[in-house]
């Protein structure tokens, strides 16, 4: 050691050894002495962990000083004889195990270097883990069916207009049941609306989501029960409808395996036994697998069969069903699309009804994630990539680093004796440490963001998708940490394998064997880094600002302060309207009352969630009787109630408000602005027309809402639910606005709730600012996740760049202590470091420009406000990366001025 003093924990024997190895090798501190002794002390430490005794290690090392002369001699000649060495590939196992002692060891004196080696390599493999886990999920494993691939969504177009795609006819589906030629089964499910019912009586309720299917819904999935059965053909295509889409003609019910488990502990009896719903009761009949869920609709507690027998309201005028078919076998979509063509017309020709109708027929993997989510997934995936990318980049680096700075170590090792194959088990067996503790790191990181994932973004994801960890990604990703490692890391023994070791022994600088090569190599990569990290700092920028054009979308809603929830209203307690309209009346004349309660009201379906009820509107004041088909105009229909313009903060813009309207007198409605493309110049109060089932006066014009948060406008009419609320059980939405925080209104409405009706439960209580950031859910995911994207890049970019450059100014401590001497100044210094470090990220910026705007052509479809060629994004990310290649090189540049001239040029 440098001060004299020699390591405890050698036996004396060994320790004199060593000595005479040291001096007859002729090495001083300068030129290798330190890491020599380093060397051989951990060959005698392997052997003596074996179990060998100090004698018998002396003795097999053999004569000391032929050993020190032979290091002392080490030349050309010998490495070119030594190249010709095959070395030895097979090991004992207790060689493979001292070989795994000793890469510890040298992990162990160098515990930052491996810290942040495995710290990297977590990052890489775990995003992807997590990412590829949704991917796997959404898009590459089948849907969780008997055969998906023949399974289909079914919709309803017309010849007119093939792309076309409504909700499915009662009578067109059960026609579509019989078409053997093109359907080995089709199942039907009410998909229109959520549907959700009170379990249980007494003063704890709960409240369930109740799935409508038809029978021949689970066959068509080739799911069985787990228990029982599911619904006959006569207990969902009955003699005839009870009158109304919402009550089945016979009550049984098929219940999820998670209710079944929660609410009723697994009774083995439960087949045969009965569900209280609403107050009404159901036969239990069947119990479906656990994880079972549909792939359409939400996710049900249990399941009850829709009533699709002919007349009432299931006639060839409404369109409410949603169907999913299984193909023959062998028949693929375009074939069986072509073969309904011909059957369609046909069923034309029996029913005028259906003349030019046709079913669209989509794979329902296809239907289920949506083009949109498709690219999502596809653009995260591939960011998730570029991350590993430059994860690998900076592990590259990294291990370049460290084989500069192992040179002695190995050329100890070759002078003593050990063959190349020696040499690269050695490497292989340190890298491998490397590679299993970035891996199972990335694992445990990939089981977290999964869960984060499936906690923050629910919404963004199909509801019927079950997120669990899969082997395919992280082998993908651990396969190239692992060609990384290898690579790299078996740099310094291919670079020793041509150069002499005694070279490299007696040099005073690590960098000596380095060459211009291993640093233009180590260079393009910190530009391959860079560009990795400008194209996902793009893509972030872009879905940031797209993120926040979202934000300003006009709403036309005062939504803060607002809360929102739904009170569901059983039929066998309130059987007609007037009951209904008299709860909510009463409901709202209570919570008016309770203290910071500015307006209370209620609607049959909330703003920016999508289209709903586009139904159809008569006007033509010549031709009054229908006469005129085109006088015939599409329109969203909502049902309101109470006091719903003001508690949403809806402008009225001409007419009477609702609540200085007599509703009793005459049938009313109220539109928004997009009715004056219909009346023209004409004032639309006071204009009748045919809507709703009645000749409706227009009372009043509110602005116009958008029925979606992308700011979607179409004609709207607001019918007011007393003078529609016998045409069925209306869910209505409750609407509060309140001064300050509404959640705070929680409790004090459950309590007048349960003062009028203690089985009635609050459900989903939601402050509308919540609704709102639900209906953005998708683009705020994609946000989030390329956004922590580019961080990450940018942080390893500027990594990568920093050690790149901290180990050349190191490597050239000698050349600027020469120019310093010679009369450079340390600004000349620093602007020299400084112009290698643009020479880095210059090159990898342009290039990262080039592929942004490439990518963005592909990001695009997930904009919103902005352009893919956006020129403010691209100016924000030349100056981010302006900025992080001056931090990155800066510590560097003044590292490189503070250098001891004298002393490295007395070292030299």
């Amino acid at each position: 050691m440098r001060d004299g003093r020699r390591p405890p924990g050698l036996p004396d024997e060994v320790e004199r050894l060593i000595a005479r190895v040291l001096d007859e090798a002729g090495l001083d501190f300068v030129t290798g002495r330190r890491e020599v002794e380093r060397e051989l002390r951990a060959h005698f430490e392997d052997g003596l962990a074996a179990g060998a005794s100090p004698e018998e290690m002396v003795r097999r090392f053999g004569d000391p000083v032929v050993t020190g002369r032979r290091i002392a001699r080490t030349g050309p000649r010998a490495a070119a004889r030594r190249r010709g060495q095959r070395g030895r590939w097979w090991m004992s196992g207790t060689e493979w195990g001292a070989e795994v002692r000793r890469a510890v060891r040298r992990l162990a004196r160098a515990p930052g270097f491996a810290a942040v080696v495995v710290a990297t390599l977590a990052l890489g493999v775990g995003v992807n883990t997590a990412i590829f886990t949704v991917l796997n999920a959404v898009l590459l494993e089948d849907l969780p069916y008997h055969e998906p691939h023949r399974l289909v969504r079914v919709y309803e177009s017309h010849v007119e207009d093939p792309g076309m795609q409504t909700f499915l006819r009662a009578p067109v589906l059960a026609e579509y049941r019989t078409w053997d030629e093109v359907f080995d089964a089709v199942g039907g499910i009410y998909t229109y609306r959520e549907v959700g019912a009170d379990l249980g009586d007494g003063d704890a309720p709960r409240r369930v989501t109740v799935a409508r299917v038809s029978a021949g819904y689970f066959e068509t999935l080739g799911v069985r029960p787990e228990r029982g059965r599911t619904f006959l053909d006569a207990e969902s295509f009955g003699p005839g409808e009870a009158g109304s889409t919402t009550v089945p003609i016979v009550h049984t019910a098929v219940l999820s395996h998670g209710l079944w488990n929660s609410h009723f502990g697994r009774a083995p009896d439960i087949v045969g036994g009965t569900v209280l719903l609403d107050g009404v009761s159901w036969e239990i009949v069947g119990v479906m697998p656990a994880g079972f869920r549909s792939p359409l609709g939400s996710r049900a507690d249990l399941w009850v069969p829709q009533d699709l027998g002919a007349g009432g309201s299931n006639g060839f005028g409404n369109c409410y069903m949603s169907a999913v078919a299984r193909l023959r076998d062998g028949l693929t979509v375009e074939a069986a699309q072509e073969r309904t063509r011909t059957l369609s017309v046909a069923y034309g020709e029996r029913q005028p009804d259906v003349e030019g109708s046709l079913p669209r027929l989509v794979p329902l993997r296809d239907d289920v994630v949506g083009a949109t989510r498709r690219s999502m997934l596809w653009i995260l995936t591939t960011a998730a990539v570029l991350v590993l990318l430059t994860a690998c980049v900076n592990v590259a680096n990294l291990l370049f680093a460290r084989g500069l700075s192992r040179d002695r170590d190995l050329a100890l090792r070759s002078a003593l004796g050990s063959g190349r194959a020696r040499l690269v088990v050695g490497i292989l067996t340190e890298n491998g440490l490397l590679a299993a503790g970035g891996g199972l790191a990335g694992m445990g990181l990939a089981w977290t963001g999964v869960r984060a994932l499936e906690a923050t973004a629910p919404q963004a994801l199909p509801s019927m998708i079950d997120l669990h960890m899969g082997g395919t990604v992280f082998a993908f990703g651990l396969l190239v940490t692992l060609v990384t490692l290898l690579v790299f890391g078996l740099t310094p023994a291919w670079r020793l394998s041509r150069t002499a070791p005694a070279d490299v022994l007696r040099s005073g600088d690590r960098a000596a064997t380095a060459g211009l090569l291993v640093r233009r190599i180590r260079g393009g990569l910190v530009v391959l880094q860079v560009a990795a990290a400008v194209v996902l700092v793009a893509g972030g920028l872009l879905l940031a600002r797209s993120f926040g054009s979202l934000l300003d979308v006009p709403l036309g809603i005062e939504a803060g302060g607002v809360l929102t929830y739904e009170v569901h209203l059983p039929t066998a307690r309130y059987p007609d309207g007037a009951a209904r309209q008299a709860f909510y009346e009463e409901l709202h004349d209570r919570v008016a009352r309770l203290p910071g309660v500015r307006s209370v009201g209620a609607t049959s379906w909330l703003p920016a969630n999508g289209r709903y009820h586009t139904w159809g509107f008569y006007w033509d004041p010549e031709a009054t009787d229908g006469s005129n088909d085109d006088a015939w105009y599409p329109t969203d229909v909502r049902v309101i109630a109470g006091d719903y313009f003001g508690s949403m903060g809806i402008e009225l813009l001409a007419g009477r408000d609702p609540r200085d309207t007599d509703l009793e007198s005459e049938a009313v409605a109220w539109v928004n602005q997009g009715f004056e493309q219909v009346f023209g110049d004409l004032d639309p109060v006071g204009q009748q027309i045919w809507l709703a089932g009645a000749v409706r006066r227009i009372a009043g014009v509110v602005e116009s809402i958008p029925y979606s948060v992308r700011g979607d406008l179409s004609r709207k009419a607001y019918v007011p639910h007393v003078q529609y609320a016998d045409n069925r059980n209306w869910a209505l939405v409750q609407t509060v606005r309140a001064e300050g925080s509404a959640t705070d209104l929680h409790e004090r409405i459950r309590q007048e709730l349960h003062a009028m009706d203690g089985a009635l439960v609050m459900y989903r209580p939601r402050a509308f600012d919540d609704v709102l950031s639900g209906a953005r859910a998708q683009d705020r995911f994609a946000t989030l996740l390329m956004g922590a994207f580019a961080g990450l890049a940018l942080l390893l970019s500027l990594v990568g760049t920093y050690g790149v450059l901290a180990g050349t100014v190191a490597g050239r401590f000698r050349e600027i202590g020469v120019r310093m001497a010679l009369g450079a100044d340390a600004g000349r210094v620093r602007r020299m470091v400084l112009r290698y470090a643009a020479s880095l990220t210059i090159p990898g910026l342009a290039l990262g420009l080039v592929g942004a705007w490439v990518a963005g052509r592909w990001v695009e479809a997930l904009l919103f406000g902005v352009s893919a060629t956006d020129p403010i994004t691209y100016v924000a990310v030349v100056a981010i990366f302006v900025v992080a290649g001056l931090l990155s090189g800066w510590l560097p540049a003044e590292r490189a001025t503070r250098v001891d001239t004298i002393r490295t040029l007395s070292a030299d």
